[in-house]
């Protein structure tokens, strides 16, 4: 999952936590099955590939070899619905045997619905924790206050969706058209 630059030199805590995580636990799968695993680099349009090209030193640094180096795959979306949508279309990555994501535990619950539409029983979420900077893009939303309430709205509406009807979904997306 992207999580941001702080400046043209820098990724915040939470995208350096994320890459360190997913590409350990990428090199420790790769030595059981090397040309069926692959490594994507997500960001977001809105930074004109900042992210992943600062990710993707990370990677450089940390890989010797060029096998490797030739399973990791490098996608841009404008959100997480269309991080996903993307991923489930390269056909380097098809068919999909298992994807896992790491996440930031804050942004967990919404990320694990959006994947899950796309990738159904083949997703696996691992969680980390991440200090978000005092001048990361997402400090408004840091506060733990604020993502509890959200991650329990997001958990009660995934539930509410889940029980009601389509009719019903249809008429609720109508009255809150903008």
């Amino acid at each position: 999952m992207p999580y941001g630059v702080l400046d043209p030199q820098r990724l915040s805590q939470a995208s350096r936590s994320c890459v360190e995580r997913s590409l350990d636990w990428w090199q420790k799968s790769m030595q059981t099955t090397k040309h069926k695993t692959y490594l994507v680099l997500a960001g977001y349009d809105n930074d004109d590939g900042r992210e992943i090209k600062l990710r993707r030193e990370i990677v450089d640094k940390a890989l010797d070899d060029p096998e490797l180096i030739g399973n990791i795959i490098e996608v841009t979306a404008n959100n997480e619905v269309g991080l996903a949508q993307k991923i489930s279309r390269i056909r380097a990555l098809l068919p999909v045997e298992t994807i896992t994501v790491f996440v930031e535990s804050r942004n967990a619950v919404s990320a694990k619905a959006i994947f899950r539409r796309k990738f159904g029983k083949t997703l696996q979420i691992r969680k980390f924790k991440a200090d978000f900077e005092f001048n990361h893009q997402w400090i408004t939303t840091s506060t733990s206050f604020a993502w509890s309430a959200r991650n329990w709205l997001l958990r009660l509406w995934f539930e509410l969706k889940k029980r009601m009807g389509r009719g019903l979904r249809k008429k609720i997306r109508y009255w809150f058209r903008g």
